[in-house]
Order: C-alpha cells, then sequence, then structure tokens
C-alpha cells in the first residue's frame, strides 16, 4: 500500500502542531478542554502544563489543575467547571504552586452546545499575566510614593501660602490695636476713634479665619463661595486698609475706576487677598523711596473686566520676570515667595489672567482680568 500521501500529512499536521506549540510558548498562552460531565479534561496543553508546573508529558486531572488555583479563588473556578455552568467568561485566577510560587492568570472559557442546547465542553485559553501584574504593582508603588510626595509638597507650599496670608490680618489687626490704644490714652481719649479700631480688630481676626478656609479649599480645589462683588467697593476698602501704612513710608494711593462697570462673581475674600498680596508687594518696593501706589479698573475685551496695580517701586528682574509668580520664587529677604503664587492661582480659578510689565519709568504694574456676572454666566453654559 502506498502510504506516502499519508505520511506527508502526518508530517504537516505535526509542523502545524510544532509552530502552535511554540506560538503558546513564546506568548505564555496554553490552550484547554474539558468535558462538564463527566469533569474530564480532554485537552491540556504544553504550554499550561509548564504554567502550572507540571512535568511534559504528563496528563493531569481536573482535580489536579483545581488543586493549584490559589484556595481563594478555587471555589470561583470550580463553578466555572462545573456541568450547570454554561456562560461565555473571562476571569483572572491565582495559582499556588507546590514550592509558594503565585501566577496570576487569564482565563478564557466558551461552552460547546448540542442540539438540545446542553453543555458537551468547555475550550478555551489561558494566559500567564504575572509579568504584567508584577509590573502593574511596581508602576502602582512608584505611583504611591510620587503622590506621596507630591502631597509632602503640597503641604509645604499650603503652610508656607497661610503663612504669608495671614500675615495681612496680622499685620492689620496689629496697627488697629494700635490705633485703639491711641485712642484710649490718657491725654486723649476718643472712644468713637477706639471703638471702630477694635471693630476693625474683629473683622481682622474674621479674615484671618476665613484665609484659612479658603486658601486650603483652593489647594484642595474645593468649591469656594461666589457671590455677586462690587470690584470698585474692594478696592476701596483695601484703600483704607493700607492708607496708614502707606502714608508713613510716604506713598500715595490713588485710584482710577471706569464708571458703571459690572460686577464680577467670585469669591470676596479671595479677591480681598489677591489685592493685598499686590497692594503690599507695591508697598515694599517704594518703602524705603516712597513713591505712589495707582489701581485702576476699567472694561476689557468682551465680557472682562481689567484691573491693575501700579508702583513706582524698584521694579520686575531683568532676566526672566515671569518666574515672580512661581511657588517658592522671593526677591524679599523674609519673604515666603508664596504671595504672587497664590494671587495668580486666585485669579485663574476665576477664569481670569495675570501678568507684570516693567513701567516705562520706574516701577512696575501688575495687570489682572475677571469675568463679569454676565461673562461668568455665559462661560458656565459652554459645555
Amino acid at each position: 500500500m502506498d502510504v506516502t500521501e499519508q505520511v506527508l500529512l502526518t508530517q504537516e499536521s505535526e509542523r502545524h502542531q510544532a509552530y502552535l506549540t511554540e506560538a503558546q510558548k513564546l506568548t505564555h498562552v496554553g490552550s484547554w478542554a474539558l468535558q462538564p460531565l463527566p469533569g474530564k479534561l480532554v485537552h491540556w496543553s504544553d504550554e499550561l502544563l509548564r504554567i502550572f508546573g507540571f512535568d511534559q508529558g504528563m496528563a493531569p486531572t481536573l482535580e489536579d489543575i483545581l488543586n493549584r488555583i490559589h484556595p481563594d479563588d478555587r471555589e470561583r473556578a470550580q463553578q466555572r467547571s462545573g456541568p450547570h455552568f454554561s456562560e461565555s467568561y473571562a476571569e483572572e485566577y491565582r495559582l499556588m504552586l507546590p514550592d509558594g510560587t503565585v501566577k496570576h492568570l487569564h482565563v478564557i472559557g466558551r461552552p460547546i452546545l448540542d442540539e438540545t442546547g446542553q453543555v458537551v465542553e468547555y475550550i478555551g485559553t489561558a494566559i500567564d499575566i504575572t509579568e504584567r501584574k508584577r509590573a502593574e504593582a511596581d508602576l502602582q508603588q512608584a505611583q504611591t510614593a510620587l503622590a506621596h510626595r507630591q502631597r509632602v509638597s503640597l503641604l509645604g507650599e499650603v503652610a508656607a501660602s497661610l503663612a504669608h496670608e495671614i500675615k495681612q490680618p496680622i499685620a492689620a489687626a496689629s496697627i488697629d490695636a494700635k490705633v485703639c490704644l491711641r485712642a484710649l490714652g490718657d491725654d486723649r481719649l476718643n472712644v468713637q476713634a477706639a471703638r471702630e479700631a477694635a471693630a476693625r480688630l474683629v473683622n481682622d481676626a474674621k479674615r484671618a479665619d476665613e484665609i484659612i478656609k479658603r486658601t486650603t479649599a483652593l489647594y484642595k480645589k474645593d468649591t469656594t463661595h461666589r457671590e455677586r462683588v462690587d470690584v470698585n467697593a474692594v478696592i476701596r476698602e483695601m484703600v483704607l486698609l493700607f492708607q496708614q501704612e502707606a502714608g508713613a513710608a510716604a506713598i500715595a494711593i490713588r485710584t482710577a475706576f471706569a464708571k458703571d462697570i459690572p460686577d464680577v462673581m467670585a469669591d470676596r475674600v479671595q479677591l480681598q487677598q489677591v489685592f493685598m498680596n499686590l497692594m503690599m508687594n507695591a508697598i515694599e518696593a517704594m518703602k524705603d523711596t516712597g513713591g505712589e501706589l495707582t489701581i485702576t479698573s476699567q472694561p476689557g475685551d468682551g465680557a472682562e473686566l481689567r484691573i491693575s496695580v501700579s508702583d513706582t517701586g524698584v521694579g520686575l528682574p531683568t532676566e526672566n520676570p515671569d518666574q515672580i509668580f512661581d511657588s517658592l520664587v522671593t526677591t524679599k529677604p523674609q519673604g515666603t515667595g508664596m504671595g504672587l503664587a497664590i494671587t495668580r492661582s486666585i485669579v485663574e480659578s476665576h477664569g481670569g489672567r495675570l501678568w507684570a510689565t516693567a513701567n516705562p519709568g520706574p516701577g512696575a504694574t501688575f495687570v489682572f482680568t475677571l469675568l463679569s456676572d454676565e461673562g461668568a454666566h455665559l462661560a458656565s453654559q459652554q459645555p
């Protein structure tokens, strides 16, 4: 009998089987098949023997396989191999090998049904994803470490910002306390002036408390308290607050307000922080020479308001002037380097922009924009 064709077919089949075995080995993918009744494995590839730690050529039973499933995953695996389960599935299981090695598998199973709809066989694949799981764990650990460093860094920034911001109402409280003491002096008792100074002291304490709450909310990106705010009224409050300190340093404060500018939707306390930081910086820049601090408000482009705070002081750094807005960057011996960083964060959280320009003469001008009430409403309607 001429069996040449049969031999060639056998050789071709063996070649294809060798290719399949090599492909499974390279990809760490094994194939399997089992009959739910009577719970019998009918196929278990060489690659799965290797993954499960069995000797090559061994014919493991379903019990052998289940015994190497991690105890915490074994019951779930038993349910998937039972005769009453008839759905396709894709799940992950852990192996617990005799030497204590733990492996991770991604298993896919599909039922084969007979003409009556009964499951006669399950076929599927199992992929060794241990290396991927290890890489994910390493990545998660690295991300956790990075998040911890970021939290530590953020904590430092929050502490620095709080220290910087609380100085403002404390300084104001100190000024009002001195005014109150002078008004209560024996030589010139002025109860009305003392009462007004004491009332401002109470407001300074409230402002310090609000700054703590709002600064923390800003860093945590909590929802801030927005309301309709008259920007010109806030500027007048700040001018009144700094009038005495500026006068003591021979600094004149001037304002130029456009008429009938619309209100803005803003957090009033944070807006006060913006003006306090910019005005304090301007006064610091002129405290040794005196000068002029000018605050203007006017309509900007579209639905924006444009506010500028200008001084005649020492001006901006000649190299990379925009770095003054970076956290922990300061030109003051006792500065925290947080004032302008916080100011820009507040302005941007209100949908505005903040920048600085050098004046043609001495000094610098800080300009920021805010959305008007109408502009804020239109922005909130956009997707």
